[in-house]
């Protein structure tokens, strides 16, 4: 929970993480935990949120909304992927193209993809440049590093010092108890619901690349015109594992035996 601290340095949720590790022993290091740190470092705490839940972390419910949007996000950006990448496999399939050929589309639409995703989100930074205003909440409350914990936070939010005792021992009981009066009382608190910008980022092109990656060379190792099929059906059941519902991966695969289809009806025209 301490690293959870470290990470939120500079926030009131530094205080907030500290406030319930005091409750907890100081966790031994393992290599567990160091894959963990690496895996929070590198991703955030709203993309590890169900990691942390299974190792018992108390205070999670604080980030399930900025969790939620990072999935959501997430499944948005590998869904569109697998649907234009299995489309265009289907295509090349059916007016009969070389695996070879199928390989190099593969790498180019994964290439292409990721620059487009990266495009739009350069674009909209352009189109969205919010003005810099001043905090309303900076002359009353004091930054995290400055204060003298949650509680000065609270106090210095305009809670009763009878209001901030209690909620600073009720979240060292009960974290997810207790975080409604808290939030209400200290704002601040709150994470940003959407994902950073890096995290965008990162969703939005490396469903491009991985799959077009994966799709070249796995239709490169089978035999010639096994290759597609194989790549197809793998995506369909990430597609599967994306959704775990008929209907989206149902529509995934009508797209893909559509586009299939149409290019084999050349042969007859």
């Amino acid at each position: 929970m301490r690293y959870l601290s470290d990470l939120e340095s500079g926030s009131a949720r530094q205080w907030y993480w500290l406030e319930i590790a005091q409750k907890y022993p100081t966790s031994i290091k393992s290599n567990k935990t160091k894959i963990l740190g690496i895996a929070l470092n590198t991703f955030g705490i709203n993309a590890c949120e169900a990691i942390l839940k299974k190792h018992g972390i108390k205070g999670l419910n604080l980030y399930q909304t900025a969790s939620q949007h990072f999935w959501a996000l997430a499944q948005h950006k590998t869904n569109d992927a697998l649907l234009f990448s299995g489309c265009i496999l289907a295509l090349l399939m059916g007016f009969n193209r070389l695996p070879a050929s199928q390989q190099l589309a593969a790498w180019c639409l994964g290439l292409g993809g990721a620059t487009w995703q990266l495009w739009k989100l350069s674009r909209t930074a352009r189109q969205f440049t919010p003005p810099i205003l001043p905090d309303p909440d900076e002359e009353t409350t004091p930054g995290a590093e400055s204060s003298l914990g949650l509680q000065g936070m609270l106090l210095a939010a305009g809670a009763t010092p009878a209001v901030s005792i209690a909620l600073v021992k009720g979240l060292a009981q009960d974290p997810a108890g207790f975080l409604a009066p808290l939030l209400v009382n200290l704002p601040s608190l709150a994470p940003d619901p959407q994902p950073t910008r890096a995290q965008q980022i990162i969703l939005s092109a490396s469903p491009w690349l991985a799959i077009g990656g994966l799709s070249s060379w796995l239709i490169g190792l089978f035999p010639a015109f096994w290759g597609g099929g194989v790549v197809l059906i793998l995506m369909l059941a990430a597609g599967w594992g994306l959704h775990r519902t008929i209907k989206p991966v149902g529509l995934m695969a009508i797209s893909w035996l559509a586009c299939g289809l149409l290019a084999r009806l050349t042969h007859y025209i």
